[in-house]
């Protein structure tokens, strides 16, 4: 039996928590310029953030208001929050240092010094000199880790189970943003403008998105850019068509576990599928929520089944 066990489960959670960090650090940079743009309100924007990326309990039990500087410390610095940067990054260093020997030494020294950068900060080091700069450079830095990563790790096992995590991570956090996308359309229409545009810029696809639909900036087409379009790397059918792809090239001794993989395999390749067979009749057909949850669903129910399959002993791992 090849990567089961402690092994396995650390690439798998080095993927996905290298992949949060990323996430979290492009939404909190984008929700500044949302601030600069729209001063009256911010309280609400940086309560809509802790509900996108936080846990409203969670904070509400920590901190007394939802100001700028008690968000910024507990999405970025609580090392109490699971999801905080600090947090995640200290998690995906913990898994690699556990794997250390097996892992090339470069990847070891990027997630190392931006987990001892991120520690000697506090909130001041954000907001008194430039926000923009600070998320940049964690931005950059898990750049530089998947960087390093594409170009010297050989595309065995080790590689695949970090391609699954992320991926899986991508989709699951893409989901959960254009669900709070929806919901705040719903209570705000127009005023809303600025939050489609905040998740388009959160992913890099603005760009991306302008050369496809041109000034026709609406929900139906965000959601169907984000969504359906196969090509860009961070829509929720690429991510599914990668990790179909990284589950397929898992090797392993045993047969009867090679086929458990392939109809992990093809649990992916389904959900791709039936994104394909999605229109602009069922974006606008009143069922978008219920079909982002059931998506959603779907990112829970790989992750347990990788777990069960994959991780049958979860000691010393960070989950």
């Amino acid at each position: 039996m090849v990567m089961m066990g402690r092994t396995a489960e650390a690439l798998f959670w080095i993927g996905r928590y290298t992949e949060r960090t990323e996430n979290h650090a492009r939404l909190i940079d984008v929700y500044y310029h949302i601030r600069e743009e729209r001063e009256n309100g911010s309280v609400q924007m940086w309560s809509r953030l802790i509900d996108t990326i936080g846990d409203r309990a969670a904070f509400n039990e920590q901190y007394s208001s939802c100001t700028e500087q008690h968000v910024l410390q507990y999405i970025t610095l609580d090392k109490n929050n699971v999801n905080s940067l600090l947090a995640c990054t200290n998690h995906a260093r913990t898994n690699l240092r556990n794997i250390r020997e097996k892992m090339p030494a470069e990847l070891w020294d990027i997630m190392n010094g931006l987990y001892l950068w991120l520690k000697e900060k506090d909130v001041r080091d954000i907001t008194s000199d430039s926000p923009h700069l600070f998320y940049r450079y964690v931005r950059d830095h898990l750049s530089m880790f998947h960087g390093a990563a594409t170009s010297v790790m050989p595309r065995q096992n080790e590689w695949h189970f970090i391609e699954a995590g992320r991926y899986l991570e991508r989709a699951e956090n893409l989901l959960r943003l254009l669900q709070s996308l929806c919901q705040d359309y719903a209570k705000e229409e127009m005023s809303s403008y600025p939050l489609m545009l905040s998740v388009l810029k959160s992913v890099s696809g603005y760009e991306s998105f302008r050369r496809e639909y041109a000034d026709t900036v609406n929900l139906t087409n965000i959601i169907k850019f984000l969504m359906l379009h196969e090509a860009f790397p961070r829509s929720i059918s690429y991510s599914f068509q990668a990790l179909e792809r990284s589950l397929k090239s898992i090797q392993l001794e045993d047969p009867d576990l090679n086929m458990t993989v392939h109809k992990l395999a093809k649990l992916a390749g389904k959900v791709k599928a039936n994104l394909a067979c999605m229109d602009e009749e069922d974006i606008l057909s009143g069922k978008l929520e219920m079909a982002l949850q059931a998506l959603r669903e779907s990112c829970n129910l790989m992750g347990t089944r990788m777990s069960k399959v994959f991780f049958p002993s979860r000691e010393e791992v960070i989950a």
